[in-house]
C-alpha cells in the first residue's frame, strides 16, 4: 500500500468517528443535525480539535534537533570481477596463440590454412563461400595476413590487409568465430607509420653503399626511380658524395609489416671533387585524388614529363584504335597513335627530352617523320609532317617543347595533321591516357602543402648534416639556386639583345628591299614615295602617306 492511501485511509477512519461523536453528543443533549446552526458549530469544533492536538505536539514533543545524522559514507574496495570464463563460454573461445604470415606468389586459402596450422573445416567452409571474403580465395603477393588459431587448429580470427591506390581505399577484411558461428567484416584501415633517416658517404657502386647504409631493397628499386629522366642524380653519383634518404616503415596490429614509400632523397656532391657542388633533393608529394610524385621545393616535378598533346592547336581528329579502316587505303589495321587536326605549318613540340633518333620520309606511310627517343624505354613518333624544322638531325638532343617540324600531309594522309604515337619499350600505347607524369609543377596551393609537410624532413636532414660536420645543406642549395637565378637572368638578356638585333636587321632588310622597288618603279621623284612610320612599342603600325611634291604645289 503506497503513503497516499495509507493517508486517505486515516482520514477516512478519524472522519467516521467524528461522526459518531457527532451523533453521541446529539443525543444525549437531543440535538439536530439537520439545522445549520449545529452542523457549523460541529465543523468549528473538529477544526479546533485539530489546531490544539498541532500545536501540543509541536509543544510537548520531543526536539529533533538534539539528534544528529543517520548519514554514514563506507569505502571500500571492491575487485572487478573475472569474466573471462563467462567471455570465452559466450563466444566459443578458448586459448589462442597469434601468427602473422605475408602473401607469396600463387597464394591460395587452402595454403594459407597450411602455413598458418589451421584445420577447421567449417572456417574453410565459410570462408570459401561467402562473397565478403572473397579477398582471401587468393592473397595478392605481398598482403599481410593475420591470424588467431587455438591449439586444436580451430580459427579463432583471420585479418586481411589490403592496400589500395590511396589511404583512403585501404581496407581490412576480417573473419571472427563467435558463439560457434562466424562473422564477417570488411571495414577502412591505415597502417601504423613511422619515418627511418638513412645518411651516409656513397661508396663505389650504388649496391655497395645501399649494404653499406643498410637500405632495404624496396627503398632501393623507388630510389632509382626517383629522377625518371635522361639526367638522373643517383645515376651519376661518384664516390664521396653524400647520400641521405627518408622511407616510412608500416606496422599493422603492433607488428612491422613491410617498408614503405620512400619521402625524400637529398644527394650532394663531394666538395673535393668539384670546385661548386650541387645539392640535388626530391620529396614525395599526392594530395590524396591524384598519384603522387617527386617534386623539388619550388615545385619543379622531379620526374620526366610528357605533352600528350604536342600541338599549339588541339583538335583531335582520330583516336588511338586497335582496329581502324584507313581512310585511303580502305584496308583494316591498328591505328597505333592520334591523330590532330590542325592548319598545314602548324608548330610540333617535342613531347619531352630526348635525343633524336631517325629523321626520314616514307612515301607510302608517315610521310616526313621524325622519332625521338626519351629514355628509359620511352619513344615519340611524329608523322606526315609538311617538313622538319631546320637543324633537327639525329642524334642531336632537344628540350621539352622545342620545335622539331611543321603539320602537313606528306605521305597517306587525307588532310593536314599530325600521327603522334608514343611507345614504352617497343609497345605503342595511347598517350592521350597513358599513366604518364603530365603535370610539370605543383600549383601555388599544392606546393604550400609540399613544403609545409616537408619541413620536419628538412629539419632532419640538417641535424644529420650537423652530426657528420658537413656543410648546411640548406645553405647550399639557397646559393646554388641564387646562382642558379643569375644564369637565367643574364640568358634572358642574352636572348633580348639578340632579338633586337634581328628585328633590326630585319628593318634594314626592309628598307633596302624598298629602294631596291622604287628604283624599279621607273625613276619616280623622292617626293612621290610613299613614307611608312611604325610606332616604337611595335605592337601597332600605322601607316601614313604623303602626298606626291607635285600635287602640293597645284
Amino acid at each position: 500500500m503506497t503513503a497516499p492511501s495509507i493517508v486517505s485511509a486515516n482520514l477516512r477512519h478519524i472522519g467516521r468517528q467524528y461522526l459518531r461523536l457527532q451523533r453521541s453528543l446529539a443525543q444525549k443533549f437531543r440535538l439536530s443535525l439537520a439545522r445549520r446552526r449545529t452542523r457549523a458549530a460541529a465543523c468549528v469544533g473538529l477544526l479546533g480539535l485539530a489546531f490544539g492536538g498541532a500545536a501540543l505536539a509541536l509543544v510537548a514533543g520531543p526536539n529533533l534537533r538534539s539528534y544528529g545524522s543517520l548519514e554514514q559514507t563506507v569505502r571500500a574496495p571492491i575487485a572487478a570481477p573475472n569474466l573471462s570464463e563467462e567471455i570465452r563460454a559466450a563466444v566459443g573461445v578458448g586459448d589462442w596463440r597469434p601468427v602473422h604470415v605475408v602473401a607469396r606468389p600463387g597464394e591460395t586459402l587452402m595454403s594459407l590454412f597450411s602455413r598458418l596450422g589451421i584445420n577447421d573445416p567449417e572456417a574453410y567452409e565459410f570462408i570459401s563461400t561467402t562473397p565478403k571474403t572473397e579477398p582471401l580465395w587468393m592473397p595478392q603477393t605481398g598482403q599481410y595476413v593475420t591470424t588467431g588459431v587455438a591449439p586444436d587448429g580451430k580459427l579463432i580470427y583471420m585479418r586481411l590487409f589490403m592496400e589500395g591506390p590511396y589511404e583512403r581505399d585501404n581496407r581490412t577484411v576480417e573473419v571472427m568465430r563467435v558463439a560457434g558461428s562466424f562473422a564477417v567484416s570488411v571495414l577502412p584501415y591505415n597502417f601504423a607509420t613511422s619515418e627511418t633517416l638513412v645518411s651516409g658517404t656513397v661508396g663505389k657502386t650504388l649496391w655497395d653503399t645501399a649494404q653499406t647504409l643498410g637500405i632495404p631493397d624496396s627503398v632501393l628499386e623507388q630510389l632509382e626511380a626517383v629522377w625518371d629522366r635522361a639526367d638522373n642524380p643517383v645515376r651519376t653519383m661518384q664516390p664521396g658524395d653524400t647520400l641521405r634518404l627518408v622511407y616510412e616503415k608500416k606496422f599493422a596490429d603492433g607488428r612491422f609489416v613491410r617498408n614503405g614509400q620512400l619521402l625524400a632523397v637529398q644527394i650532394i656532391e663531394d666538395g673535393h671533387r668539384v670546385t661548386t657542388p650541387q645539392v640535388h633533393e626530391a620529396f614525395w608529394f599526392s594530395d590524396g585524388e591524384h598519384a603522387g610524385s617527386f617534386y623539388a621545393l619550388d615545385g619543379r616535378s622531379a620526374s620526366q614529363t610528357f605533352m600528350r598533346v604536342p600541338l599549339d592547336v588541339k583538335d583531335i581528329s582520330s583516336e588511338f584504335a586497335p582496329l581502324r579502316r584507313h581512310p585511303i587505303t580502305g584496308q583494316l589495321r591498328s591505328h597505333n597513335g592520334t591523330d590532330m587536326r590542325a592548319p598545314s605549318g602548324s608548330l610540333i613540340f617535342a613531347a619531352a627530352d630526348g635525343s633524336i633518333e631517325r629523321v626520314a620520309y616514307e612515301a607510302r606511310g608517315y610521310g616526313h617523320y621524325v622519332t625521338i627517343n626519351h629514355g628509359l624505354g620511352r619513344k615519340t613518333l611524329y608523322a606526315h609532317m609538311r617538313k622538319v624544322a631546320k637543324g633537327i638531325r639525329p642524334g642531336m638532343r632537344v628540350k621539352k617543347g622545342q620545335v622539331i617540324g611543321f603539320v602537313g600531309m606528306t605521305g597517306l594522309a587525307t588532310g593536314p595533321h599530325l600521327h603522334y604515337e608514343l611507345m614504352i619499350d617497343g609497345v605503342q600505347i595511347n598517350p592521350r591516357t597513358a599513366d604518364l607524369p603530365d603535370t610539370e609543377n605543383l600549383s601555388p596551393y599544392q606546393l604550400a602543402q609540399l613544403r609545409a609537410q616537408t619541413a620536419a624532413i628538412q629539419e632532419k636532414f640538417e641535424v644529420a648534416a650537423e652530426l657528420e660536420g658537413k656543410p648546411s645543406p640548406g645553405r647550399m642549395l639557397a646559393g646554388q639556386m641564387k646562382r642558379e637565378a643569375q644564369a637565367d637572368a643574364e640568358q634572358e638578356k642574352a636572348a633580348l639583345e639578340s632579338a633586337s638585333a634581328e628585328d633590326a636587321q630585319t628593318s634594314d632588310e626592309g628598307k633596302t628591299a624598298q629602294s631596291a622597288r622604287n628604283a624599279r618603279s621607273g625613276g619616280r621623284s623622292e617626293g612621290s614615295a610613299r613614307n611608312v612610320s611604325i610606332e616604337q612599342n611595335g605592337v601597332r603600325a600605322r601607316a601614313k602617306h604623303l602626298e606626291p611634291a607635285d600635287a602640293r604645289e597645284h
